[in-house]
């Protein structure tokens, strides 16, 4: 499938990064919003970002903001710091595995019988995501003294279904959104693969 002209114009692409950056605000900074019961679209949104911003300049830029927003909400804020350790750099691979999915997303049809392999993409990618930044957490943060599978196969069942419904519940309301905006403005549909 061929982008189209308007999808590829730096306008649109600011457009999407700002409005998940605005959404990345609200729903990672809880100290700040007092949002506590709204689940997190990071994963989501950089799911949604692989889909429309391709320049990994996107990525950097989202990733920087996920970055200070963690800052400042534990050293203004007073966030408890327990989770920011060495593990933190994987986050780097997990929220690149949503990118690259949203990337391989973008060259579907964009049609309703598409939407189960876009749910399979996100998915998997939260799976990938949260084997590394949980994963990585466990058995690289220092903060358990003699980490194993045995120990890290609960800790992942008890916290990987609440990423998996933010990760498809946000892509979801994404995906719904993008449809509404296509009816709108089909000149944004892409084209054809010629």
């Amino acid at each position: 499938m061929h982008r189209s002209p308007a999808l590829s114009s730096s306008r649109f692409q600011w457009t999407i990064f700002a409005i998940l950056a605005a959404v990345m605000l609200l729903t990672r900074s809880h100290a700040l919003t007092h949002m506590e019961h709204v689940p997190s679209t990071a994963l989501a949104s950089f799911f949604v970002l692989g889909y429309f911003v391709r320049r990994a300049a996107g990525f950097a830029g989202l990733f920087g903001l996920a970055y200070a927003i963690d800052v400042v909400s534990m050293s203004v804020l007073g966030v408890s710091d327990f989770c920011y350790t060495p593990a933190y750099a994987m986050l780097v691979p997990a929220y690149a595995a949503m990118w690259m999915a949203g990337r391989f997303a973008a060259n579907l049809p964009e049609r309703l019988s598409s939407l189960p392999t876009m749910a399979l993409l996100v998915g998997g990618a939260t799976v990938v995501a949260h084997l590394c930044s949980s994963g990585g957490f466990y058995f690289l943060g220092g903060r358990y003294p003699d980490p194993t599978l045995a120990e890290f196969a609960p800790r992942f069942a008890r916290y990987f279904p609440r990423a998996l419904v933010a990760s498809l519940t946000w892509s979801g309301i994404a995906a719904a959104l993008w449809a509404l905006t296509l009816s709108a403005r089909p000149d944004l549909r892409r084209e054809a693969a010629r």
